[in-house]
């Protein structure tokens, strides 16, 4: 019985140290208002330069494919889809930096699978450097290596708060690989001209627009709401 117990106060210590060294530690994220990036609410995700194309969004690689590519909007007007982000491990009312988080689009999927996003084994041929990357797709699992993300600041731009997306399959799930690497998730467009998200070793730098009061239906979610 004392054995047991001291496993218990021991985890507990364990878990409350940790808790109380990540927040520490762990910045809060800002949106582009310069508000805190709040839990379970949606945001559109816009990369931080202008002229580069629009707010992430879903869509179809091919005609009735499932589950939905995320993909850019070509034009900077248009926000795309908004995104919840969720803290994995902790029940935080922020977001942190460098917290293990999943993503979800908030919108109607007509595949009517799971809207989390998550590293999927589909791939296309990045076009500039020919060479194949796995990209970002809705049908994730909470709490699972390839929907593991995380957001770290992207000092690009004095005075502007721009984060990076990461992928990071060690910080969720039961993890038995020793590797405790991070990979970028950023833009990759095909030869088709269509840019998706995925893999890549190129900085994709974002910022956050709370999508409340603004309704704004792009032609891509029009396309895929009406299939």
């Amino acid at each position: 019985m004392k054995t047991t117990l001291s496993l218990v106060s021991l985890n507990l210590f364990i878990f409350i140290t940790t808790h109380s060294l990540l927040s520490t530690a762990s910045d809060v994220i800002y949106d582009s208002t310069g508000n805190k990036l709040l839990t379970g609410v949606p945001y559109y995700i816009f990369p931080l330069f202008r002229g580069t194309g629009g707010g992430l969004t879903l869509s179809r690689a091919s005609k009735d494919a499932c589950p939905l590519n995320v993909t850019q909007e070509p034009f900077e007007f248009n926000y795309g889809v908004p995104f919840i982000v969720t803290p994995i491990i902790f029940d935080e009312t922020y977001i942190r930096e460098s917290y293990p988080v999943s993503i979800e689009a908030s919108f109607t999927d007509p595949c009517q699978g799971s809207k989390t996003l998550k590293l999927s084994s589909s791939e296309v041929v990045a076009a500039a450097v020919a060479k194949t990357v796995k990209t970002v797709t809705a049908g994730g699992q909470l709490n699972t290596q390839e929907s593991c993300f995380q957001f770290v600041e992207a000092d690009v731009m004095p005075g502007t708060r721009s984060y990076q997306i990461q992928l990071c399959p060690f910080k969720c799930g039961s993890n038995s690989s020793t590797s405790l690497s991070c990979y970028n998730i950023g833009l990759v467009t095909n030869s088709d001209g269509k840019t998706f998200l995925g893999q890549t070793d190129a900085l994709f730098p974002v910022v956050f627009q709370n999508s409340f009061g603004n309704s704004v239906q792009t032609a891509t979610q029009s396309a895929i709401q009406s299939v």
